[in-house]
């Protein structure tokens, strides 16, 4: 397994199928180039040849100089004389041609000699005689060959005896001939099969052939006359050591030690079937390669498995077929290549599959979701659990696998195929493609099956969901995952139960993702402009101020309205931008009117998500500085459009802005958090009535009663009160007979522009009238 480097932080550190393949392909080409994994193929080989063990073909006697044989002359080294006598002996009894494993380089006695040589002068052309290289395994014109003397190679043949074994003596191999004095000379396996090969190549015999299967008869028996002359008639035979004296002995994968003379045999009697060939390790390694590149491209554990099973049966299989014809491939390096290649692509796949799973219930996830093929040609379901949070977190013990476990199995219908997908609380699946009608019964059916009572431990739950659905097959499966859940999400806000995506609703919705932005080119561009509604005392309708309210008339969509635009830059860190731009706006042109009517009173909106931050006080100062207003003129309305939660930084920033000199506002009171604890906890000068509590004063006794302890409280504390909201005469007045103090509204006046609310503030003709 190889560890892959990251390359940057900023990309995935996961290996890939393409980088994968490229280092086992590597590895395999260094294993291959470098022959290292020889050993490991000598026993594979073995093995193989284990299995397809054959006897020999009893074309080739060996004579055995055995542990009789010494026994009987009681020394490795016996009189010429008597291999003189084997040689007429088994050429009187019919052999075809006599070999010795020997070289009889070192002359003897004379007389030994002299028999020797006339014994092969006696039977010449039937007799070869052995060389071998000094070097060992040397064949090559420059080598150094120790031969027998002279008065035998007058009249015998003359055959290489070497041989090389491989690594810790698992195989061995021959060549097919060498370069002696000048000459050409045969192997002796050569020389038996008749079969010739480039000078200095080696070759590998067909090791399954088992040597104890050759036909061995002993020296001295031949000596003595005791084997038949039908074990030894048309046959070659070889003379050479078995007994282990010699210390002859050759170790062979699968077969052990044996005496070096049965590797001439096993050599020459491959040769006689066949010509070996040797194709390498690049044949096997690009049929490895063939497979891992088919098997990486499987995502689906079955065929996987398929390819596996294929590139496994063939790169087993192929071997037993090219040793039957004796071509000799390795196959350690594809071995080795496939099984990298197939375990990381295993891993890799699990990896894939982990990644397609939801790690808690371990269903599918909207990755496993986007693979879907059918994910386009059925509508999309997803059911949102909207108390998802508040069940979990009731449970002291982990409960979420149980609860979507048991809806699961509540939507499972019988008969059916259902696969559902997790995305932690909402639940994806692909409904029956039905008409819209049936369809919207069909989720209703589910829903009765959700809505009834759950058990979860040992405590009975009721579980909230709203359904989502897609039915639009011609988009991506990611932007129908996104269409079901926004329906899900429209069906929740609006308590319904179930919501088809509109498509004609996208207009809106990519409008409100790049809201933002628009809003942040209106501000540089002084797109956004503010308004003024006018605010009168209750008692004499006499103008005292004026609320600030921020207006964004765009240029294609004209006018945006203020609750969605606020709301937004409360939840992109924008509020404290617009609240800036608005003051500055709001106290550059109020300047005009505050230096001439006294007590004029400026009315700016603050959000209380703006009271944590570090900046506000000073900026505000700043503005304040760069127009020239007096703080003693502005009064900061305290919105409730985010919660203010009671914390010492809030108070601080309220303490620092009224000893600035600015008024403080409670705005929306009644609502939210808006209540008695603002009035107790935060310094104000101001409670501003929410126009809910107003608009139905004449005609609903709560909100009158509502409306009337508001001001006999807020009188009692020193706060003065205004209600927004006012949109008739009976309101005005019943409000005036509460005790109101200041009065905003339709009724005395619009949101206006600035040259119009001048008019207003210095009429040039008569008063305004009650």
């Amino acid at each position: 397994m190889i560890a892959l480097t990251a390359k940057s932080r900023h990309k995935s550190s996961r290996a890939t199928p393409t980088s994968i393949l490229l280092w086992a392909l590597l590895l395999a080409v260094i294993c291959g180039a470098i022959d290292l994994g020889e050993p490991l193929e000598d026993l594979f080989r073995g093995g193989r040849n284990m299995i397809r063990a054959r006897p020999a073909d009893g074309k080739i006697v060996v004579v055995g100089l055995d542990e009789k044989t010494f026994q009987r002359f009681d020394t490795l080294k016996f009189s010429r004389k008597v291999d003189g006598k084997l040689i007429d002996k088994l050429v009187a009894m019919g052999a075809r041609h006599v070999y010795f494993d020997r070289a009889y380089a070192e002359p003897s006695s004379p007389a030994d000699d002299e028999a020797f040589a006339e014994a092969l002068k006696r039977n010449r052309g039937k007799v070869s005689l052995g060389s071998m290289s000094a070097s060992g395994n040397s064949v090559g014109a420059m080598t150094t060959y120790i031969l027998p003397i002279p008065l035998f190679r007058q009249n015998g043949n003359l055959v290489l005896l070497n041989g090389t074994t491989k690594p810790f003596s698992l195989s061995a191999e021959f060549p097919y001939q060498g370069i002696v004095d000048g000459k050409t000379v045969r192997s002796l396996a050569s020389d038996l099969s008749n079969r010739s090969g480039p000078t200095g190549t080696l070759f590998r015999p067909d090791w399954s052939i088992q040597m104890r299967t050759v036909p061995t008869i002993s020296f001295i028996d031949v000596i003595d006359g005791k084997v038949p002359a039908s074990q030894v008639r048309g046959k070659d035979i070889l003379v050479g050591w078995t007994s282990v004296r010699q210390l002859d002995m050759h170790g062979m994968a699968g077969q052990g030690w044996m005496p070096g003379v049965y590797f001439l045999v096993v050599a020459a009697q491959t040769l006689r079937e066949g010509i070996p060939q040797n194709w390498g390790w690049i044949p096997a390694v690009a049929i490895a390669t063939a497979f891992a590149a088919l098997l990486l491209r499987c995502r689906q554990r079955r065929m996987a498995g398929l390819v596996t099973a294929g590139a496994m049966a063939v790169l087993l299989a192929v071997p037993f077929i090219l040793d039957a014809h004796f071509i000799t491939a390795d196959f350690l390096p594809a071995y080795l290549l496939f099984g990298i290649v197939a375990y990381r692509s295993m891993m890799l796949r699990e990896i894939s599959r982990a990644q397609r799973l939801h790690a808690g219930t371990l269903l599918p996830n909207l990755s496993a979701l986007r693979e879907e093929p059918q994910a386009t040609e059925k509508p999309l379901v997803a059911m949102r659990i909207r108390n998802y949070a508040a069940i979990c977190s009731s449970f002291p013990e982990a409960i979420e696998t149980d609860l979507i476990n048991e809806l699961v199995r509540r939507l499972s219908l019988p008969g059916h195929r259902n696969v559902f997908y997790q995305a932690e609380d909402v639940i994806y699946w692909l409904a029956p493609r039905l008409p819209a009608d049936e369809l919207a019964d069909h989720i209703e059916g589910l829903a009765r099956l959700i809505e009834t009572q759950m058990i979860l431990g040992t405590r009975k739950i009721d579980v909230q969901v709203s359904f989502g659905l897609d039915d639009e097959y011609d988009r991506t499966v990611t932007n129908r995952i996104a269409s079901a859940l926004l329906a899900a999400d429209r069906a929740a806000s609006r308590n319904q139960l179930w919501r088809f995506h509109q498509s004609d609703s996208e207009g809106d919705t990519s409008w409100q993702l790049s809201l933002v932005g628009e809003m942040d080119n209106a501000l540089d561009q002084g797109d956004i402009w503010v308004a003024y509604q006018p605010q009168f005392t209750i008692d004499d309708l006499h103008i005292i101020g004026a609320e600030a309210l921020v207006r964004w008339q765009h240029p294609e969509r004209g006018s945006i309205s203020p609750e969605t635009f606020v709301g937004a830059a409360e939840a992109h860190n924008r509020i404290l931008r617009l609240t800036l731009y608005v003051l500055e706006r709001a106290t550059s042109d109020m300047l005009r009117i505050v230096g001439k009517q006294a007590g004029f009173r400026l009315s700016v909106n603050l959000s209380a998500t703006l009271l944590d931050n570090p900046e506000l006080v000073a900026r505000i100062a700043g503005v304040l500085a760069t127009t020239g207003f007096p703080a003693s003129s502005l009064t900061l309305e305290l919105t409730e459009t985010a919660q203010i939660t009671e914390n010492n930084k809030a108070s601080t920033t309220l303490a620092q802005l009224a000893e600035m000199g600015i008024q403080i506002s409670i705005d929306d009171y009644g609502t939210g958090n808006a209540t008695l604890d603002y009035l107790k906890s935060f310094p104000c000068d101001e409670v501003k009535i929410d126009r809910k509590f107003v608009t139905h004063l004449t005609t609903d006794e709560d909100d009158r009663l509502m409306v009337e302890s508001t001001i006999a409280l807020a009188h009692r504390l020193n706060r003065r009160v205004i209600a927004e909201g006012i949109e008739d005469r009976p309101t005005l007045d019943l409000l005036r007979q509460l005790g109101c103090d200041i009065a905003q509204g339709y009724h005395l006046g619009r949101p206006m522009k600035f040259k119009d609310l001048v008019t207003i503030v210095f009429p040039s003709r008569t008063p305004r009238a009650a």
